[in-house]
């Protein structure tokens, strides 16, 4: 006798379908697993087309953990002899996308998270060609490139997440009053040079101050100008401060195009920093602040030698 009418039992489709459902929770629950046992990480990388966020980038795929790539460009690693083995196993992935485009954005966020897999780390370093002018020395466009594209991500990234990702976000030492009284006095005339790109800097570390919940009265910047951090945008953010638990703030001291050296200093209110070498700053970011992340997280760092 048959246990039940052909009308009751599935069809082949889908068993099939449960079988499949069944294989990909196997296959999820068991790499979530290795994941964390193993400390391997997905990354999603914002603005590491080149410079810091590339150096970076390239390291942590080289110890076994995951990046996604948001780039405006994806033919950006067509010919890096270095990246191309990890774009062919599939442990770096590239979405097309614009940091300045919120939609973009979430799409970057939205794939980054497809597998099932929560992003553990942002990294955006997101930085402009500056340009130089008789007038106002070096400038950026836009003028308001980094701090749109935190806000961007700030936006997009829900605020209710159980566990939130660590954010890792580079600005520049000097950028605040108080970070700017430690730069080396012979220093602050290329400073002076670079105010346009450093007011835009000084508004991504508003947004992070506020965001994070760190002590008003530790900002003495007053309000960056409203072409770079228009009115309302802590509406934009939920309105409700201190909503952002996990991220460090990177400032690298003037930088170069140097090899690693592995050697710089780095910590809060550091004085005397002159310069830092763009793969230094990377060498720090993954060789320290991301295996390190209790001893960094909630401060402004500074890094140079």
């Amino acid at each position: 006798m048959a246990l039940c009418s052909s009308e009751q039992s599935p069809s082949s489709s889908a068993i099939q379908l449960q079988y499949e459902s069944l294989d990909n929770l196997i296959k999820y629950t068991s790499a979530y697993a290795s994941y964390h046992t193993q400390n391997i990480m997905k990354v999603l990388a914002i603005g590491a087309s080149r410079n810091i966020g590339y150096f970076a980038a390239l390291k942590l795929l080289k110890t076994g953990n995951a990046v996604v790539f948001q780039l405006r460009n994806v033919s950006a690693f067509a010919s890096d002899v270095e990246m191309q083995p990890f774009l062919k196993s599939g442990q770096a992935k590239l979405v097309k996308g614009d940091a300045l485009v919120e939609d973009d954005v979430r799409t970057a966020w939205t794939e980054a998270n497809a597998d099932g897999l929560p992003v553990d780390v942002v990294l955006l370093s997101v930085g402009g060609t500056p340009k130089f002018t008789v007038s106002k020395g070096f400038v950026i466009n836009p003028p308001n490139l980094c701090t749109a594209s935190l806000l961007n991500l700030l936006s997009v990234i829900p605020h209710d997440l159980p566990t939130q990702p660590r954010i890792v976000a580079v600005t520049s030492n000097g950028v605040t009053s108080d970070s700017h009284k430690n730069i080396p006095c012979l220093a602050k005339g290329f400073y002076s040079l670079i105010s346009v790109p450093h007011a835009d800097k000084l508004g991504m570390e508003k947004v992070i101050h506020w965001s994070a919940g760190w002590s008003e009265d530790s900002w003495k910047d007053g309000a960056p100008e409203p072409h770079i951090l228009p009115q309302g945008w802590e509406e934009r953010l939920g309105g409700k401060a201190g909503w952002l638990k996990s991220i460090v703030v990177v400032r690298p001291a003037i930088l170069t195009d140097g090899e690693e050296a592995a050697k710089y200093k780095a910590g809060e209110d550091i004085p005397g920093l002159w310069t830092v070498s763009r793969k230094d700053v990377a060498h720090f970011i993954s060789n320290d602040v991301l295996k390190n992340w209790s001893k960094w997280e909630g401060k402004a760092v500074s890094v140079g030698y």
